[in-house]
């Protein structure tokens, strides 16, 4: 019964997106409201503590993540911070709890199949443990991510990239998101071994940049370097962004800027950007990335911070109010109700026919950033 569901649920939902059936948008607290709700369904739809990889239209729910599991405990810490809400860090918790019972000895942290450890994925549980450790002052969180970095120093290689325990054992410049990981720990430990691996890796992803502000090794796979999503260039432009910001190190901030700049040029007037690029700035029109749209408006408000040019604030509120017209508020069933898909249209080249978790943390960021500027 419940394939025969998802298959109507398809169906619909490519129908929709076909004919560009879309829906009005409220406050923005209204849409925070509705994809928190979603990420606690994610959450819930779990026994173990973790959150789930997102909703599959035809699969249904998937199982737990780690990697990002990791970085939503800092969201739902930051929405307890606002509403008040006991819950949500009971929930936030809960999650860095179960990241605690999974991690390995060495201080690794598996992926979601528990196949291999990976780097990334340590790298991005660091955010959780340290938010959960600031928020409760409980010693293991912070000793779990002790033992994250420490791997991460271990494995390191002499350039600064990873290679090792890495996606495809390949080096990534998006891994500069490990970089910043690092400095959340370094802010807790003052240990200089983690600032040290972290700037190591922040100078070998500039050496990779190009004079246009593009970013080279910043997909996920070799095959796919010379036209990456917007998700994985966002990852690698905020790494860089928050380590010159930790740091006060103009020249990190200035190489974000100028990516972004170059970004910025085609960002369409509805706010969609394109889903992927090549290293001309030239993006892919049959898609848009809606994590990476959520990400890149979210660099483009803290650019606004630090410069107060109102043309970053201008094209971040664009992005976010597309993203709006963009959250799965058009059908009732609750498994999607409130959620961001991979991809716009639902058939897009990433993550398709899925609303992942990802989508819905780095949304509710942008919008909570949004309202706090505005």
């Amino acid at each position: 019964m419940m394939e025969v569901i998802n298959i109507l649920n398809l169906n619909l939902l490519i129908v929709l997106d076909f004919f560009r059936k879309e829906h009005p948008t409220w406050d923005n607290a209204i849409h925070i409201e509705k994809a928190i709700k979603w990420l606690c369904r994610a959450h819930d739809s779990t026994d173990d503590g973790g959150v789930s990889e997102g909703y599959h239209l035809f699969y249904g729910w998937l199982p737990s993540y780690p990697e990002t599991t990791g970085y939503i405990i800092e969201t739902f810490f930051d929405y307890f911070t606002l509403s008040n809400d006991e819950s949500m860090k009971d929930r936030a918790i809960k999650m860095a709890d179960w990241l605690l019972g999974i991690q390995n000895n060495d201080g690794s942290i598996p992926d979601s199949y528990f196949k291999e450890n990976l780097v990334f994925d340590t790298g991005q549980v660091i955010f959780g443990f340290v938010r959960t450790y600031e928020e409760t002052k409980k010693i293991e969180y912070k000793s779990a991510a002790v033992k994250a970095g420490e791997w991460l120093t271990k494995v390191q290689e002499e350039d600064g990239s990873w290679q090792k325990h890495a996606l495809g054992k390949l080096p990534h410049t998006y891994y500069t998101r490990v970089a910043w990981s690092l400095l959340r720990l370094h802010n807790i430990t003052k240990e200089k071994r983690f600032l040290d691996a972290s700037i190591k890796n922040i100078y070998w992803a500039l050496s990779h940049q190009e004079e246009n502000g593009w970013f080279n090794k910043s997909s996920f796979t070799l095959k796919n370097h010379s036209h990456p999503y917007t998700h994985t260039i966002a990852y690698t432009i905020r790494g860089i962004l928050e380590a010159g910001l930790y740091l006060q190190e103009n020249k990190f901030i200035k190489s974000v800027t100028h990516a972004m700049d170059n970004l910025i040029k085609s960002i369409p007037q509805n706010g969609g950007v394109f889903g992927s690029y090549d290293n001309e700035w030239t993006g892919n029109k049959r898609f848009s990335c809606l994590t990476g749209n959520a990400q890149l408006a979210i660099i483009l408000f803290k650019l606004f911070m630090i410069t107060k040019n109102d043309r970053y604030i201008t094209a971040g509120k664009k992005i976010n109010h597309y993203l709006k017209c963009k959250q799965e508020l058009r059908v009732k069933n609750v498994n999607l109700h409130g959620s961001i898909a991979g991809s716009y249209p639902i058939w897009g080249r990433y993550i398709h026919f899925t609303y992942p978790n990802w989508a819905a943390k780095f949304f509710i960021d942008s919008l909570l950033l949004e309202n706090k500027l505005t």
